[in-house]
């Protein structure tokens, strides 16, 4: 990996040049992202308490992978610049808000993207809030990312192109240590609580760390009754990455 490279050459000329005692390590830093103005009831009629609560999930369980420091933001610190910013130097990335696959600019193909947070004072709106996959990939060309979970709607369909931002294949079957986790519809955010509630547990219980993220899916799937918005739009989560992957922070 060319950026576990780079940042090991540097930690090692640090060491050098201050004459550590400790032999240096790699940080492994991740950043958990929650568009909270953009799910209020200024904005959807109803008070949604998910946004804090899945934030909060994600901040709790990633140090348990390995994952240190972790930054991000609730709310209104979470703009596309202070994302794009953040994520060059990330291992793990969470992100819940608002997904789709967009019409790249261009006219031609898709460009997926989630919506960063409006601000108090305004509700998601995809002309001025979207962080684009074209973006993301083009900010971490120097890649690749270990665990990435997209909780938004539509980002994990077969059309989406939010897995490449991160340079992580669209396979089942990757060799690399990388794991991918979204949903395929329209999705209600308390389906998404559940799911995931479940996929951390599963994957983070005391005396099992040879568990797989691609087998805490299959548990956190295996739950059943969730709730979904209508018959179209069934709750369907999909993953793409190395089956045999645990998500622990590695290079």
């Amino acid at each position: 990996m060319k950026r576990a490279k780079t940042l090991l050459v540097s930690v090692l000329l640090a060491a050098s040049t201050l004459c550590a005692t400790a032999q240096g390590s790699l940080a492994y830093s991740g950043s958990v992202w929650s568009n909270s103005d953009g799910f209020t009831s200024r904005c959807l009629g109803f008070t949604d308490t998910y946004p804090k609560q899945l934030y909060s999930l994600a901040q709790t369980q990633m140090p348990a992978r390995g994952y240190s420091p972790v930054n991000g933001a609730l709310g209104a610190s979470f703009t596309r610049s202070a994302f794009l910013n953040q994520a060059v130097g990330n291992w793990a990335i969470y992100v819940h808000s608002h997904g789709d696959n967009y019409r790249a600019t261009s006219g031609s193909g898709i460009d997926s993207a989630f919506l960063q947070d409006p601000g108090p004072t305004a509700c998601s709106n995809y002309k001025v809030d979207s962080v684009r996959a074209s973006s993301i990939k083009a900010t971490t060309s120097g890649g690749p990312f270990n665990l990435v979970i997209m909780s938004t709607c539509r980002l994990g369909s077969s059309s989406s192109t939010m897995p490449g931002a991160f340079h992580i294949e669209k396979v089942k079957n990757s060799t690399d240590p990388e794991f991918f986790l979204g949903y395929v519809n329209l999705t209600y955010d308390s389906s998404q609580l559940r799911f995931e509630r479940a996929f951390w547990s599963y994957l983070n219980a005391v005396g099992s760390p040879l568990r797989t993220a691609s087998q805490a899916f299959a548990y956190a799937s295996g739950l059943g009754g969730y709730s979904s918005p209508d018959t179209a739009d069934p709750f369907q989560a999909n993953w793409w990455g190395n089956p045999g992957y645990n998500g622990r922070a590695r290079s």
